[in-house]
C-alpha cells in the first residue's frame, strides 16, 4: 500500500482576529488534524478538540468563553467520526505525532487509546513544569492520559523510510514540531501553529505569549525545506479548508 494523507477538520475555533494575526473583530478558523496511512501503521498528526467541549457546561469551555474564545464542535467533527469514515478503527492508530500540547491539538487523544504519543522531549517536559505549563497554556487533563510516550529530540523519521519526518519548529510552545509527509499525492509540509495561516509568512504577526524570535527562525527554516512542488499546510488557515480543501478528508471511490 502506498502512503495516503488525509486532512480532517475537527470543528472551528472562534477568536478575536488580532489573536490569530487576522483582520476583523471576530474570526472563525478550522481546527485540522491529519491521518497518515503507511504500510507500517496509521499515524495522526494532531488530534483536534476533546469531546468534553461538546458539553455546554464544561469548565474549560466556560474559561475559554471568559477570554472571548469559543468553539463549534459537532458530532461529525470528532476524531472517531473522521476515522470511521475512512474505515479506520481508532483502536488501531499506531502513532499520534502531536505538534504541541494545546487543547485543540492534543485534545482528541482519549479517542485513540492504543496509540503511542510522539512528542518533542522539551514540549513534554514543559507540560509538567508548572511555570511553563501556565505560561504556554498546557493543560495535563488533555494529554497526560496514560498513553505510551516516545520522546524525541529534534528531527525524527517516524517509519524509518523518509516518508514521514518530524521537523522541530520551536517557539509557539517550547517544543512545537511540524511534519513533512512525502506520498504519491506529493510533498506536504504540515506546519501546525508555527504559522497560523498563509498571511503570517509575510506579516510575521505571531500570537502573543509565544517566543517571536524563535518562531521567526523556525518559520524561516520551514520555508527553506520547500521546493516548487511542496504544499504548505498551515495551522488554522480558513482559505485552505473551504470548498476546495487542501487535503481530502475521505477516500476517492
Amino acid at each position: 500500500m502506498s502512503l495516503h494523507l488525509f486532512g480532517c477538520v475537527c470543528g472551528q475555533f472562534h477568536s478575536p482576529g488580532e489573536g490569530l494575526g487576522m483582520t476583523g473583530d471576530r474570526v472563525v478558523v478550522p481546527v485540522p488534524f491529519y491521518v497518515i496511512e503507511h504500510r507500517d501503521g496509521v499515524a495522526l498528526f494532531d488530534c483536534g478538540l476533546p469531546l468534553s467541549l461538546r458539553d455546554p457546561q464544561d469548565a474549560y469551555l466556560a474559561a475559554l468563553r471568559q477570554q472571548d474564545l469559543d468553539v463549534t464542535f459537532e458530532p461529525q467533527d470528532t476524531v472517531t467520526s473522521h476515522l470511521e469514515r475512512l474505515d479506520i478503527d481508532p483502536a488501531r492508530v499506531r502513532y499520534v505525532v502531536v505538534s504541541h500540547l494545546h487543547f485543540d491539538h492534543a485534545g482528541g487523544l482519549h479517542q485513540v487509546p492504543n496509540a503511542t504519543l510522539v512528542v518533542q522531549r522539551r514540549e513534554w517536559e514543559a507540560g509538567f513544569d508548572a511555570e511553563l505549563a501556565r505560561r504556554y497554556f498546557l493543560r495535563r487533563r488533555f494529554f497526560d492520559l496514560g498513553h505510551a510516550v516516545q520522546l524525541i529530540d529534534g528531527a525524527h523519521d517516524l517509519f524509518g523510510d523518509g516518508a514521514v519526518t518530524c521537523v522541530p519548529s520551536f517557539g509557539h510552545t517550547p517544543g512545537h514540531q511540524s511534519l513533512r509527509v512525502r506520498s504519491a499525492g506529493g510533498d506536504h509540509l504540515l506546519i501546525g501553529d508555527a504559522c497560523y495561516h498563509r498571511g503570517v509568512v509575510d506579516t510575521r504577526r505571531f500570537p502573543s505569549g509565544s517566543d517571536h524570535a524563535a518562531m521567526n527562525r523556525a518559520l524561516d527554516r520551514l520555508l527553506e525545506l520547500r521546493d516548487a512542488e511542496t504544499v504548505l499546510v498551515f495551522g488554522h488557515d480558513p482559505a485552505q479548508w473551504g470548498e476546495t480543501p487542501v487535503l481530502p478528508a475521505t477516500r476517492t471511490r
